[in-house]
């Protein structure tokens, strides 16, 4: 009897459970059998509610690709320094292209010069005392939002891109990176500083400010919001760099790395560092006024950046960028890197890829110590002349079309540069091979833009030699082929 009562029991509970969840899913506008007041946020104070709701990241929808024009670069300057470093700053700026200001903390002294960005000055951030400068610096990305804000005539802008008076700006390879992400996410783009002295010191997470950063227009219209208040809680840290960065962080927006910006923590000769360019597009250099010039047989920093410029106009993605490859005869066998548009070298032994892709250490920290790095650095003994390449420096380019490949190329020409002076030479079997080397010549395809939207490879390349030049082409990698010693 009690079976038969408790058999019942469970099939009018199946049966009142079946009928309950049919009525619920044909009638549930109407009913919820689970009526909690906290699940209607209907029923809660709009403040509240609001906390319950997922903000979902809007999806990009314009059809134009990101170029110069959706840039506003805010410059960080000085009126009493502008004039001793606006040449940095002429390099780069194209007059009735980029568009942005230089931001200075005082109006300037006589014409201002139609070679420079139209300058605006700060508003007054005395109240800061020491930190004064280093407040109003950190305020330039938010007066140029608001200053696009205020004027709805202007261009459509996209992001807002930071700078200091000495940062040199890579601009085609710029908006080319910038291209790669959707400017309607909330983005801070950058690099830490290449020692470690100073990442610890400031922070792994920042971009550092002279190396340059860039802020997309949602990540600027909401630092906007609260960019006030966050620089008095921060009133008393180091730089302008570590304001922005803790008030980005206070909106949860981390930093997302772009190897190509380059704060230049260093010092000494930048040769080795630039000589091994990460496989990156080159966006940036900054401290140039603080290591050597970069092209040794110039007599100051602004004529080697003009030579760098010179080649990087004809193919801007390519600039600086390495490839390897090896020269092998009966008696030796040559280990070869090509920095595109800066420099050649030859080893006259075997290097694998993975040492080659390491740069030599001609370079210290901006405290002028040996190290630590946030990279690997290679041994340089400049007294050893069995230990160096034989390094060659860019001379001059010209266009030329490829008749086989049918597409627009490249030929670079590279001199021979004696690193090692005197009588300090190297008798090891290939170094006197090695030394009859006097020019290289090395033909290139254009890159195309697209290149670094794929995944980042390494190209390869060919050699031969012709009388006293060696020439290489450089090509994309085959299929299944790697860099390795023959």
């Amino acid at each position: 009897m009690k079976r038969g009562c408790i058999t019942g029991s469970i099939c009018t509970l199946l049966v009142a459970s079946c009928t309950l969840v049919t009525y619920s899913a044909f009638f549930s506008d109407q009913y919820s059998p689970w009526p909690f007041p906290y699940c209607d946020l209907s029923s809660l104070s709009s403040s509240v509610a609001s906390s319950f709701h997922i903000e979902q990241g809007p999806s990009s929808q314009s059809q134009t690709p990101t170029n110069l024009s959706h840039i506003v670069f805010g410059i960080g300057g000085s009126a009493h320094t502008w004039n001793q470093r606006r040449a940095y700053t002429e390099l780069w700026w194209r007059p009735n292209r980029t568009r942005g200001y230089v931001w200075l903390d005082e109006k300037p002294i006589g014409a201002w010069p139609d070679t420079c960005p139209p300058y605006k000055t700060s508003s007054d951030m005395s109240r800061y005392g020491n930190r004064a400068s280093a407040s109003r610096i950190a305020k330039i990305a938010v007066e140029s939002f608001r200053l696009v804000q205020s004027d709805p005539n202007q261009t459509e802008t996209r992001w807002f891109v930071m700078g200091d008076d000495d940062t040199v700006f890579f601009v085609e390879n710029l908006e080319n990176v910038l291209g790669k992400y959707d400017h309607e996410q909330m983005y801070y783009i950058g690099m830490p500083s290449e020692t470690v002295e100073q990442d610890v010191k400031h922070g792994y997470g920042m971009a550092f400010g002279g190396g340059g950063f860039a802020i997309s227009f949602p990540a600027a219209e909401a630092l906007a919001g609260v960019m006030d208040g966050c620089i008095d809680r921060y009133a008393g840290l180091y730089g302008s760099d570590e304001r922005v960065k803790s008030c980005l962080t206070e909106l949860g927006i981390p930093l997302t790395r772009e190897p190509g910006f380059h704060q230049v923590d260093l010092r000494g000769d930048l040769y080795g560092y630039l000589s091994a360019h990460p496989i990156a597009p080159l966006i940036t250099l900054h401290h140039l006024d603080y290591v050597k010039p970069i092209v040794p047989n110039k007599s100051n920093q602004l004529d080697s950046l003009k030579t760098l410029i010179s080649a990087y106009k004809f193919d801007p993605a390519r600039t600086l960028q390495q490839a390897f490859c090896y020269q092998s005869d009966s008696n030796s066998t040559w280990s070869i890197s090509v920095s595109w548009g800066y420099t050649v070298q030859i080893y006259p032994w075997i290097l694998s890829a993975s040492d080659l892709q390491i740069p030599l250490r001609t370079f210290s920290t901006w405290q002028s110590l040996p190290g630590p790095f946030v990279f690997n650095t290679r041994e340089f003994n400049q007294n050893d002349a069995c230990s160096l390449p034989v390094v060659f420096f860019f001379d001059r380019v010209q266009n030329k079309t490829d008749q086989v490949l049918n597409e627009e190329s490249t030929v670079t020409e590279y001199t021979k540069y004696e690193i090692v002076k005197g009588n300090n030479t190297c008798n090891k079997l290939g170094f006197n091979a090695a030394s009859k080397i006097s020019r290289v010549r090395v033909f290139a395809s254009k890159m195309n833009r697209s290149y670094w939207k794929m995944a980042p490879r390494r190209q390869c390349c060919v050699t031969g030699i012709f009388g006293g030049t060696l020439e290489l082409r450089i090509k994309y990698c085959s299929h299944g082929e790697s860099i390795i010693p023959p």
